[in-house]
């Protein structure tokens, strides 16, 4: 018998997919995942001497799954450059670039008799999700997509290291919401933000190339996401820029207690939004949607840390 509590994530950098990382490993602390594998079985339709069926064949498998975490300073800097496809440049990471990176990521149900160890091989981040809930810890989740798998009863993460997850961000200390480098506070209160990311990756199934395909290929990344606005004059006026396609520039700051920041600034976005409704004893808000655009590598998002 297993618990969830008894199920510990443990990640490394992996460049070969043949290769199982010997260092690197690092707990990854969430608050669940969906990480599996899932096997296509074939049917047959040979016609034998009955009518039963026969055996079908293993013809395709995926590697994949997302992991839900608590935002925390450091801890998730190297997944976040993985959404990315990019690297931390003088603290600045810069959104929707062209560079790969891949993981070994073990689940280990620590409490069966014997542990039961399952290796998930060259994970990609294919998606990002970041959400400023009006009150509680600001959530991610990385979505995963992957290139090999196997099980067993042995250890594949060797000298791991437990993360450091002390400096968590919450509603309470998120900072200023701004738009076109406007604050929001007094002029159209901000209860939400949400922020989504996804690299479309594609599996590419070349003959001969096994199971899990030859390779994943990352295709157009698009961004979007909403915000939640107390109804007002200022809300009013965003959302008229769904008339005429004008784009809007969005930051969002994400304080940890420490001191720490993680900017996230959207240079180009396009609105669309209903006009809120309710009753006589309700707060109207209007939900915002935006779509990230870019016309050029210049427009493409940024998310910028001070550590203290």
């Amino acid at each position: 018998m297993s618990r969830g509590n008894k199920v510990v994530l443990s990640i490394a950098p992996q460049t070969d997919v043949n290769i199982k990382p010997q260092s690197g490993w690092q707990t990854l602390p969430r608050k669940s995942d969906s990480l599996n594998h899932s096997v296509e079985l074939t049917d047959s339709e040979t016609i034998n001497d009955s009518r039963l069926k026969s055996a079908g064949m293993p013809t395709s498998a995926t590697a994949e799954g997302d992991v839900e975490v608590e935002f925390a300073k450091g801890a998730y800097d190297a997944l976040l450059e993985a959404a990315a496809h990019s690297t931390w440049d003088n603290n600045v990471l810069r959104l929707g670039g062209d560079e790969v990176r891949a993981f070994a990521i073990e689940k280990a149900y620590t409490d069966t008799n014997p542990p039961q160890h399952h290796l998930f091989k060259g994970m990609r981040v294919n998606t990002l999700s970041i959400d400023i809930p009006e009150t509680g810890f600001i959530g991610v989740s990385f979505g995963f997509m992957g290139a090999g798998y196997e099980q067993g009863s042995a250890a594949y993460a060797t000298g791991t290291k437990t993360a450091d997850i002390s400096q968590k961000a919450s509603s309470l200390t998120v900072g200023d919401i701004k738009i076109n480098g406007s604050t929001m506070q007094g002029v159209g209160c901000v209860t939400g933000f949400k922020f989504e990311l996804n690299n479309n990756i594609e599996k590419q199934a070349c003959l001969g190339a096994g199971l899990y395909g030859s390779k994943l290929l990352e295709m157009m990344a698009e961004m979007s996401g909403s915000l939640t606005l107390a109804y007002s004059a200022k809300t009013q006026e965003i959302l008229n820029k769904a008339l005429t396609g004008e784009t809007v520039q969005i930051e969002a700051t994400i304080n940890t207690p420490d001191g720490s920041s993680y900017v996230l600034n959207i240079p180009k976005a396009q609105v669309s939004g209903d006009l809120p409704s309710g009753g006589a004893t309700d707060i109207l808000s209007a939900d915002v949607n935006y779509t990230v655009i870019a016309d050029d590598k210049s427009d493409a998002p940024t998310l910028t840390r001070t550590l203290a």
